[in-house]
């Protein structure tokens, strides 16, 4: 049984990271049998969630994960699809882990109202004397990071152009498709639906939701894949 470490249902997400929902979502793919367990981040092997447990292997960063479900497991993630198509994927994954990625974390921890309705959440288990020191060290550490990749470095309204363009490109990629590069899923389609669903996150207002709610292919997608592959879940599109 292999254990994935996440932060389970939150937010109205399946996971409260983009990474852990790709890495579930690979899970399932898979077929292989596994559970979902809370991550504790003081004991995660790089910091960071989500990471598997897989007998006496430890593996993290999603796509590590991905590699090591192929490798160990002899899991195919290519839906049979050509190589010029995987090539297209392997554009799309970019795109969305590289580029969007960041745009949602500035939104998420350094838009005050965004943080306190969902990041804040993940320091319940501080003592409360301390808490606000540590939520300020966590806070100084992501605006850094965000400011080194360059989207820190950003206007909010050029921010929000750049992230137009991509949910633009994305809804015209996935324009009569039913799976991102056809009508069978692949490894892909765990990142584009992890990735899209945290912007869409019925539990943030923001612009750049507001923005997608507005994409009715790309809606569409994240739907049909939430409902086939979280259907425990509530309806993420209402």
């Amino acid at each position: 049984m292999i254990t994935l470490y996440g932060t389970g249902p939150m937010l109205g997400l399946p996971h409260a990271s983009p990474f852990a929902i790709k890495a579930e979502l690979l899970l399932k793919l898979s077929g292989l049998p596994y559970t979902v367990a809370r991550a504790d981040l003081r004991k995660a092997p790089r910091g960071k969630m989500p990471w598997i447990v897989d007998g006496d292997e430890v593996i993290p960063d999603s796509r590590l994960i991905k590699a090591h479900l192929e490798t160990r497991h002899g899991i195919d993630f290519t839906g049979d699809y050509a190589p010029r198509a995987l090539g297209y994927g392997l554009a799309i994954e970019r795109m969305l882990e590289d580029h969007l990625y960041f745009f949602s974390v500035a939104n998420r921890w350094l838009e005050p109202d965004n943080f306190d309705h969902g990041p804040r959440q993940f320091f319940d288990a501080a003592p409360a004397l301390i808490r606000p020191l540590i939520i300020r060290m966590v806070l100084r550490k992501v605006r850094k990071q965000v400011e080194m990749q360059g989207t820190g470095k950003l206007l909010p309204d050029e921010r929000l152009a750049l992230v137009r363009r991509a949910l633009d490109a994305f809804e015209a990629m996935i324009a009569g498709q039913v799976y991102l590069l056809g009508g069978r899923v692949c490894g892909f389609d765990a990142t584009a639906y992890a990735f899209l669903a945290t912007v869409f996150a019925p539990g943030f207002r923001s612009e750049y939701g507001d923005y997608l709610r507005r994409k009715p292919e790309t809606l569409a997608y994240i739907e049909r894949m939430h409902a086939e592959f979280f259907p425990d879940l509530p309806p993420l599109v209402a």
